[in-house]
């Protein structure tokens, strides 16, 4: 199963893996740092059921990266900017 965009609850893209073991997962990372200009910032947060990890940046654009057990690995725009890059990166992964 490949990634799917979909509108999360904050209005914005997420881009979402379906499973934290995808070999996609990696490869959107690698093209939002590589290809991109992303740097990442942040620690790991890990519950028992939910997890944070380091946020990508460029400039004024933030892409939060999230995993839980009930959606598996995503990433996540917040704003109009970081819709467009995960459309982008979506397109990549296609």
């Amino acid at each position: 199963m490949g990634p799917t965009l979909t509108i999360a609850a904050n209005g914005h893209v997420a881009l979402d893996f379906g499973d934290c073991d995808s070999e996609l997962y990696p490869q959107a990372c690698a093209t939002l740092e590589s290809q991109l200009g992303f740097t990442r910032r942040g620690r790991t947060c890990a519950g028992c059921d939910e997890g944070i990890t380091p946020s990508f940046f460029r400039a004024d654009v933030e892409i939060f990266t999230r995993w839980d057990n009930w959606s598996d690995c995503y990433l996540l725009a917040n704003s109009d900017a970081g819709d467009k890059v995960l459309r982008h990166v979506y397109a990549q992964l296609a």
